[in-house]
């Protein structure tokens, strides 16, 4: 009995038909499109031009669904996302509708706040976006005198001694009692109040810069400009929770509500924090009175 002959024809059309698949397949995902990117390092709040970015070919596989395809499109669009050198310019980090921006990147249970900040509670302008900060909160007394219908919850009565008149009972003579303890100085305190803040914003004019050996006219008027604006004091925009948090123990405040008094009313100073960021448990945080370190310090004094 002898073997049929396989015809080739088969194997070639069923080849030819695998080729165009694949060919296809590819063709979809590895096509090359181009697509608009950041040339330079761009800042937040920067209005593109054609000179801070370029068009670079990528697989078309690889291109977002709102990715700019055009050098035109960008050009006098605000960036509100920074970009590195090669970073895609899409719609999402353009500052033209309400979801662009910081809205994007902010997670669920946390908004956006600016802060006043200058060269000294800025950490002289070496923050940066996407570090993390503690806040030391800073309140005087004197806050209280200057601010009493605004800052104490109720207004303060008036004493006043009742009039004598000649008629008017004579009042009993008060019990001596013991001198109570001395309270606490009244004086201004200090204390650790939100840690592990992240940094979304820095201006930058306020932002520590070099200038390098041999800089340029421009780049020489540039660096004045930066280091009068940053003793101006500038703002920058942080990342806040909403969960209350315990400032002291027992004793829970909203961290939005608690920064924009301290902003308002009191001092507010930045500590940069290490990569890993910084555990402190509240019972550990001690708050200072200035009132009772000086008194400390002069006893000292006095015992040397």
């Amino acid at each position: 009995m002898q073997n049929k002959k396989r015809s080739p024809f088969t194997a070639i059309v069923l080849a030819i038909i695998i080729g165009v698949l694949v060919i296809a397949l590819l063709n979809g995902v590895v096509r090359p499109v181009q697509v608009v990117v950041a040339r330079v390092p761009i800042s937040p709040g920067t209005l593109l031009t054609k000179d801070l970015v370029e068009l670079r070919t990528i697989p078309a596989g690889g291109k977002p669904a709102d990715a700019l395809t055009k050098v035109e499109d960008a050009d006098g669009k605000m960036v509100a996302v920074g970009r590195a050198s090669g970073d895609l310019i899409v719609q999402s980090v353009l500052g033209e509708i309400a979801g662009a921006g910081l809205p994007a990147e902010l997670p669920e249970g946390n908004i956006a706040m600016a802060i006043h900040v200058d060269l000294a509670s800025g950490v002289a302008g070496l923050l940066r976006a996407g570090q993390t900060v503690t806040v030391i909160g800073m309140v005087s007394p004197d806050l209280i005198k200057e601010n009493p219908n605004t800052v104490l919850p109720a207004a303060i009565p008036e004493f006043s001694s009742p009039a004598l008149t000649p008629n008017a009972p004579m009042l009993p003579t008060p019990e001596p009692t013991a001198t109570p303890t001395p309270a606490p100085p009244s004086a201004p305190l200090a204390r650790l109040a939100i840690t592990g803040l992240k940094v979304l914003m820095v201006p930058q004019p306020f932002r520590y810069e070099e200038v390098p050996a041999g800089a340029s006219e421009e780049q020489l008027f540039a660096s004045a400009r930066t280091s009068a604006a940053s003793q101006d004091g500038s703002v920058i925009v942080v990342q806040v929770p909403t969960t209350a948090v315990e400032v002291t123990p027992g004793f829970k405040v909203d961290p939005p509500t608690l920064l924009a008094a301290l902003d308002q009313y009191g001092l507010i100073h930045l500590a940069l924090e290490p990569v890993n960021g910084v555990s402190l448990d509240v019972s550990d945080a001690v708050t200072l009175n200035m009132g009772e370190l000086y008194e400390e310090m002069n006893e000292y004094r006095k015992k040397e």
